[in-house]
């Protein structure tokens, strides 16, 4: 099978001369040209980062990395790669090959839409890139455009960005719920059969090859109020109602030496009726609800001054027998020696802690002493590349023992995280404890995965936080206009409303026109594949 054409050859750059201080990541860059010459994919990428480590602007370093990571299908991580290149370089053209690059790694996913508008930034950087013109005609020939159409549910409306979209775009959606009511979730089907669902992340979709009906489910909410007269400190929520099985999270802010202690949650107009609540998490009843908190004097936690690495905390002020994460990040050729949390009121009373750098506090303001050697041994940090729904995203690929190593993910369309799993190479029974979005680097080789979930509805935070930001600015809009400037936007919305909105009975009416178009259209594509296939990889000498 024919493949794309990609510029994964353009590793054998020709390296620059430089300085005597500056050679040791063009020496890194050649080794890892000859194991990426070898199909030893992981060891290039090791060398490429170690030639960024010694000097962080090497754009060639950089975009051999890229290809290394695509090679190895890791295309979340090379499109960031080859974004790097775009950051750091100033060559036109080397610019354009990684934007190049950038496309391939979407198109390699199938995302024609996105890859096309990459292409086109390519094409902007350099004219003459035939193989960026030939790939953006194939993710044409792949884009059909369909319709959207909106179907207003009960007790609230719902918008959309587009009335029609190319497969791949992506289409925000908007609502307004009625007084005493919240959104749900979203609710994107197939518009010749509605059993066909479309998943919807946050408040957008990413539209296929059909026609679909836009909906959403409104529930009713109950309000979240603050109590008033809270001493020592505010409590604020992130939202101001929200609808049974809801998430709400609560946040205080303390006054200057204060801290939360607990936070309470009960039924307004009934003390006694209260909700758990977990840290800073509760999930809303089935009636209206009140928050407070109590506030305690705080103890601090202070770093004293080291060298050859940094030390930072996750809080800096904390209660007694909270637990607390030493970050630890050495610089380049030092470990962590000692490290020790010491009571300010007695030198020889010290906080317990664990190997992984988490101490539990005392009663006591107290500071954290630290020590760094010379290093001895690195460990291997791996990401999973088996991983189903998402992708896991690492700054480093070795560690010394102790050192903190931090974390992110990257869901796929229709995914959410849920956790991290950390494992030794070769041994998935003995496990690493990450420590929210970081762990401590253990004395043996890990592979880091994930747990990515299907997504079941919206991300409700997100959403109302979107949701009181629209209303706001609608009401300023409101008392800002006149009375002439609201005809002239009613006569739109009826118009959009005429063009983009059918009630329920009218889309089943039409329901086998849709079909008949949908036939038609991928009869089109299916002519277009036929005529226009893939451009072959180019070969180059090494």
């Amino acid at each position: 099978m024919k493949t794309f054409c990609k510029y994964l050859t353009a590793i054998a750059l020709v390296l620059s001369v430089v300085s005597a201080t500056a050679q040791t990541d063009e020496k890194l860059i050649r080794k890892g040209n000859r194991q990426y010459k070898k199909s030893n994919f992981t060891e290039a990428e090791v060398n490429y980062k170690k030639a960024l480590e010694a000097r962080p602007n090497n754009a060639n370093a950089q975009f051999n990395l890229g290809d290394a990571l695509f090679a190895q299908q890791n295309y979340d991580a090379a499109y960031e790669a080859f974004q790097k290149v775009v950051e750091m370089s100033p060559d036109a053209k080397l610019k354009s090959n990684a934007v190049y690059n950038m496309g391939n790694c979407l198109l390699e996913q199938g995302k024609f839409y996105d890859a096309f508008n990459i292409y086109k930034v390519s094409l902007k950087l350099n004219p003459d890139n035939e193989n960026a013109l030939y790939n953006l005609e194939y993710c044409r020939a792949h884009l059909v455009k369909s319709k959207i159409w909106v179907v207003q549910p009960e007790h609230g409306r719902v918008e959309a960005s587009e009335t029609e979209a190319f497969n791949g775009q992506r289409v925000m959606l908007s609502s307004k719920a009625d007084d005493n009511y919240a959104l749900s979730s979203y609710i994107v089907v197939r518009a010749d059969n509605q059993e066909v669902r479309v998943d919807v992340s946050g408040n957008s979709f990413v539209m296929p090859k059909f026609d679909v009906l836009v909906s959403a489910e409104f529930k009713q909410a109950h309000k979240i109020e603050i109590e008033k007269n809270i001493k020592n400190g505010t409590v604020r929520a992130d939202k101001t109602k929200a609808i049974e099985g809801q998430q709400v999270v609560l946040k205080g802010i303390g006054e200057d030496g204060y801290m939360v202690d607990k936070f309470t949650v009960y039924k307004t107009g009934s003390r006694n009726d209260t909700v758990p609540v977990k840290d800073t998490v509760f999930q809303m009843p089935d009636f209206d609800v009140t928050v407070t908190a109590t506030f305690r004097t705080a103890l601090k936690v202070s770093i004293d001054s080291v060298s050859n690495g940094t030390i930072s905390v996750t809080d800096s002020l904390a209660k007694p027998g909270q637990n607390i994460g030493i970050i630890v990040k050495p610089d380049k050729g030092f470990q962590l020696g000692e490290l020790r949390v010491v009571s300010d009121k007695d030198a020889t009373e010290s906080a317990p802690m664990s190997d992984d750098n988490v101490f539990q506090m005392i009663e006591s303001d107290v500071t954290v002493k630290a020590s760094f050697v010379e290093a001895t041994d690195y460990y291997k940090v791996e990401a999973d590349t088996t991983i189903e729904g998402g992708h896991v995203l690492l700054d480093v690929s070795e560690a010394t023992r102790r050192e903190t190593v931090a974390l992110r993910n990257a869901p796929e369309p229709g995914y959410q995280f849920k956790e991290y799993v950390i494992y030794q190479v070769g041994d998935t029974a003995i496990k690493v404890q990450p420590l929210g979005n970081f762990f401590t680097m253990p004395d043996f080789d890990v592979e880091v995965s994930a747990i990515f979930e299907k997504s079941e509805g919206q991300d409700q935070q997100q959403q109302q936080q979107n949701q009181d930001q629209q209303q706001d600015q609608q009401d300023q809009q409101d008392q800002q206009q006149d009375q002439q400037n609201q005809d002239q936007q009613q006569n739109q919305q009826q118009q959009q409303q005429q063009s983009q909105e059918m009630s329920k009975e009218d889309a089943q009416r039409m329901l086998d026109a849709l079909e008949n178009q949908e036939k038609q259209t991928m009869e089109k594509v299916n002519e277009q594949k036929v005529r226009q296939q893939p451009k072959k990889k180019s070969d180059k000498d090494w």
